[in-house]
């Protein structure tokens, strides 16, 4: 089902999953956060990242509304396997197949990604309920792609704080993509 792209994503930062391809067709996931303000919508990336150099080579990337935080957490530090992609008839990088539901927006990279929409569609209809332990496992990603810039051990403080409120509330796919985040980033 086709969708607005302004009826998916509202004012302030969306998390979602982006989805990219090289020049060579290898197909790259990782999780980021769509500004939009307005009408206009802008991605912050680091420039030394394969997203940012597929986005610059190809133009294109795809933002994956996805409800498993394990794919969050597994993207943000490991590439994804072959089967967890999709490529559909006239997108240039492919979905996830797993996803909700996508945008493919054509980029001008600069300063940020500037990014146009050109198709959105709903895959899954799920309603909107709010996750503490989802929302936690998103932030202790976030800060576990970060701890470079944090000074002592601050980040990983932050990160056992979200993985108090996983533990409290979390499903077992919240438990499950906590542990894997706590594997890969080697805090015990």
């Amino acid at each position: 089902m086709p969708a607005a792209i302004e009826d998916i994503l509202r004012e302030g930062i969306s998390e979602v999953v982006v989805t990219t391809v090289s020049k060579s067709g290898i197909p790259n996931a990782a999780p980021m956060g769509i500004i939009r303000k307005d009408n206009t919508y802008i991605i912050r990336m680091f420039s030394d990242t394969t997203t940012f150099r597929n986005v610059s080579d190809t133009g294109f990337l795809v933002a994956n509304f996805i409800t498993d935080p394990r794919i969050y957490v597994i993207s943000a530090f490991q590439d994804l396997s072959p089967e967890y992609f999709r490529f559909e008839d006239g997108m240039v990088p492919p979905r996830l197949k797993d996803a909700a539901g996508w945008a493919y927006f054509k980029c001008q990279v600069g300063e940020v990604v500037n990014l146009e929409p050109v198709t959105a569609k709903t895959a899954k209809c799920t309603l909107p309920v709010f996750s503490r332990a989802f929302a936690a496992v998103i932030e202790a990603t976030i800060v576990g792609t970060r701890l470079r810039f944090y000074k002592n051990n601050e980040g990983v403080k932050k990160i056992k704080e979200h993985e108090a409120i996983v533990k409290k509330c979390g499903s077992p796919a919240d438990i499950e993509a906590m542990k894997k985040l706590k594997e890969i980033l080697n805090i015990f």
